[in-house]
């Protein structure tokens, strides 16, 4: 007999489970305009209540088989329904609850929402209903809570639909659309937790849990690569059974959300910077499963971009020289010039060279510049470039007003050593190098000044007596003196 009692109790609830009838009101009736609405609403009153209204809906039946959706209009193209023939509507699909949506006007931001308890013998529910509608609109929806209150003056009007239907009912007005509450009201995202806010408050007050599937388990992989010369880091992750949309966090803050794809790329990044990722996959009630943990990935440096370099023969003072410039290349920390074929002059920090040493009119030079970036990787320029030196012997030297270093080399011939000593430098970077009669390079060094004067004593008491070059860059211009090595 238990038993039988125990069997007839589950069918019973089951029964009453199944008898779960949600009745959803989107105001203002039908039309796109106020011109062709009775109600003399606009169209974002219109369709917002009739979006997030079918919205909602659409969790209910994923989520909750159990339930019956009806809805007084689906589309802002039905002939006009008056409040009374909605609250007969309800009536006749015997509603437990009706939830009545609308958009508010005439001044002022936040949400409210009003019951109505005229000739009942039983006010709790509908007051029940009505503050949770009220309270969780507020929270979710971020508004400013104006009121949860029973307003008779309005019965006449659209809430009228709550007086005349027997179901427990409220009326939420989600927004005021004359206000700043508008860019919530036509925002996809927000009409969507809108609906979300519903379901689950018609969950909560009916006391009845409903589930979609899980999200099925998926992988993730984040890749840093190269678009051309941008970085950026590349997420793919398989599909998720179940899965209606997906949520990106990087270093544990939501990134991007409601992604309906499987892949990403995050291009807002810094270079050398290790970033975490992990994917939420979401059903249509919202329920998240996340990927196979989270994953680091550092943003590479990418390659050097292109650029192009002009040669021109020219001449510093009555001395023939070859003047190189060239396009910055994005991602490029510093240039290496080859000149005919040999590395010339490395790490150059600037887009210009002034090339005088051992430069002869009337002879041919042949130059490329590649551009390297902070790990060493290379781009050429747009090939290689050749010149022809021309005769300055002529020429008038440089307008005396330019100030010129001043280069002083003493005691020259020296044993021991000689001072290097340069005026005229204020903010300019100094390198110089020896060079021995084949050309090599035997000492080098390199000073970023900020004052005009520069002296160093060098030693060259280990070198061999001879004849020695020493060639000074000074932001990238040449200058040539002879030492003598007693």
């Amino acid at each position: 007999m238990k038993k039988l009692f125990k069997i007839l109790f589950i069918l019973l609830l089951s029964i009453s489970v199944k008898a779960q009838i949600v009745v959803i009101d989107p105001g203002h009736g039908y039309g796109a305009t106020t011109s062709d609405n009775p109600d003399g609403r606009t169209a974002t009153e219109i369709e917002t209540s009739l979006e997030v209204g079918l919205r909602t809906r659409t969790l209910i039946q994923n989520a909750c088989s159990a339930w019956t959706v009806q809805m007084t209009r689906t589309t802002n193209l039905n002939s006009w329904i008056s409040v009374n023939q909605r609250a007969q509507m309800a009536n006749n699909w015997n509603a437990d609850r009706l939830l009545s949506i609308h958009c508010n006007a005439g001044g002022g931001t936040g949400t409210e929402t009003f019951y109505c308890t005229d000739s009942d013998t039983n006010t709790a529910p509908d007051i029940a209903f009505a503050q949770k509608i009220q309270n969780d609109m507020a929270t979710n929806g971020a508004w400013n809570n104006r009121r949860c209150v029973e307003d008779n003056s309005f019965l006449a009007y659209h809430l009228g639909v709550l007086k005349y239907s027997s179901a427990t009912g409220c009326l939420n007005e989600i927004g005021f659309v004359d206000s700043a509450d508008a860019t919530k009201l036509t925002s996809s995202t927000w009409r969507d937790t809108f609906a979300l806010s519903y379901f689950n408050s018609l969950k909560s007050n009916l006391n009845v849990t409903c589930s979609s599937p899980l999200p099925g388990a998926f992988t993730l992989t984040a890749t840093p690569e190269c678009n051309g010369t941008t970085s950026q880091i590349k997420l793919v992750w398989t599909s998720s059974s179940n899965a209606t949309s997906y949520d990106i966090y990087r270093n544990g803050a939501l990134y991007a959300s409601n992604i309906t794809g499987t892949q990403y790329l995050n291009t807002y990044i810094i270079i050398g910077t290790s970033y975490t990722y992990s994917v939420k996959a979401k059903n249509a009630t919202g329920t998240t499963n996340n990927s196979n943990g989270t994953l680091s990935a550092t943003a590479i440096t990418c390659p050097p971009g292109t650029f192009s370099l002009t040669v021109a023969p020219t001449c510093s003072g009555t001395t023939s020289a070859i003047n190189l410039s060239w396009t910055a290349s994005a991602n490029a920390t510093t240039y290496d010039i080859y000149r005919n074929g040999n590395l010339y002059a490395p790490d150059v920090t600037g887009t210009t060279f002034l090339n005088t040493y051992l430069i002869t009119a009337g002879t041919t030079y042949t130059y490329y510049v590649k551009a390297k970036n902070s790990v060493g990787t290379i781009n050429n320029s747009n090939g290689t470039t050749s010149v022809t030196a021309i005769s300055c012997a002529s020429k008038i030297a440089e307008d005396s007003t330019t100030v010129e270093p001043v280069i002083h080399i003493y005691p020259n011939p020296s044993d021991t050593f000689f001072n290097l000593e340069v005026k005229n430098l204020e903010n300019k970077q100094l390198e110089y190098f020896i060079l021995d009669s084949n050309g090599r390079v035997i000492k080098n060094s390199k000073h970023r000044l900020d004052n005009e004067n520069f002296k160093q004593q060098i030693d060259i008491s280990t070198l061999s007596s001879d004849i020695y070059i020493i060639r000074i860059l000074i932001d990238n211009q040449e200058y040539i003196k002879k030492i003598v090595k007693k």
